[in-house]
């Protein structure tokens, strides 16, 4: 399961992760992360065996967890295809059958290489 983790400037400065990697005795994989003296966003991928117990500790250390779909092709989408060539983990594909790119918003790491390519701009990336 992919989340999305926000810390605020105090936050940011303590080592959540890493404590909750131990304490849960799970693996993370970090995907992306922009972190500041302002707080911090990081997107991390949690065994599904793991999530509950994980997200929970997220919270009880005043983090702000996301699960919500982080990306979507909106009906503006004209098919193009420009999108599917730069995704690095396969998320958007084209379907030769139905002539259409598709999403599989739980493959989306959020780089955002697919929203810069559309010519029309119908790539979300909720950030």
């Amino acid at each position: 399961m992919k989340v999305e983790l926000k810390f605020n400037n105090k936050k940011v400065a303590e080592p959540i992760i890493s404590t909750i990697i131990l304490k849960e005795q799970t693996i993370m994989n970090i995907l992306r992360a922009h972190v500041n003296e302002t707080g911090g966003k990081v997107l991390v991928e949690i065994p599904d065996d793991k999530a509950e117990h994980v997200i929970k500790a997220f919270k009880d250390l005043g983090v702000e967890v996301k699960l919500e779909v982080l990306a979507e092709i909106t009906e503006d989408c004209i098919h193009c295809g420009h999108c599917v060539t730069l995704c690095p983990v396969e998320a958007i594909t084209y379907d030769k059958n139905s002539l259409s790119v598709k999403m599989v918003s739980e493959k989306c790491i959020q780089c955002g290489r697919c929203v810069d390519a559309c010519p029309v701009k119908a790539i979300k990336i909720w950030r």
